[in-house]
């Protein structure tokens, strides 16, 4: 089963690189719609959050995009980072770059939970979000691809929990 999973995760992320180059139309990475900060959680009385940067014509899926290297997990203004997601946006994914609580206060396990807590939120949120959650992929570099990784090996239904966020699924 998790080997089944595994090479969906990995099928999905290769498949996004292997489609043909979309038809650049005059739309760019200026055009992109952006919320900025959505919280998905709080920790130590910080808020944890996301960027989302919805295409101009999003085909319902949806990428988390795990800003992290060195366990380090900055926040830059969204609009700057746009650019680094032309790509996936002019084919029509919605991006959702995750962070999380950092090196040297906040431990590997603490950032994988921080972003598996990401991957429930947005499952839970998915039609607000614009997105189906049965296509949702992850990716990243450095300490991010690790954490991605992390996600696409080990994944749940959701937990017995009262926080609701934490019943939602964790797959990709």
């Amino acid at each position: 089963m998790k080997s089944s999973i595994v090479r969906a995760s990995f099928c999905l992320v290769l498949l996004a690189g292997a489609l043909p180059a979309a038809s650049r139309s005059q739309e760019s990475a200026s055009d992109v719609e952006i919320t900025a900060d959505v919280v998905y959680g709080h920790k130590d009385g910080m808020a944890l959050t996301f960027d989302v940067f919805r295409p101009v014509e999003p085909n319902g899926a949806a990428i988390l995009y795990m800003v992290s290297g060195g366990w380090v997990s900055r926040w830059t203004p969204p609009e700057g980072t746009a650019r680094r997601f032309e790509e996936l946006l002019d084919r029509g994914f919605t991006v959702l770059a995750v962070r999380h609580g950092s090196s040297p206060r906040y431990k590997v396990p603490e950032a994988e939970a921080d972003v598996r807590r990401a991957l429930r939120y947005v499952h839970k949120n998915a039609t607000r979000l614009g997105i189906d959650s049965n296509r949702i992929g992850v990716f990243g570099g450095s300490a991010g691809g690790h954490l991605s990784l992390m996600l696409g090996l080990v994944s749940d239904e959701g937990q017995q929990s009262n926080d609701p966020v934490l019943q939602a699924p964790s797959r990709v």
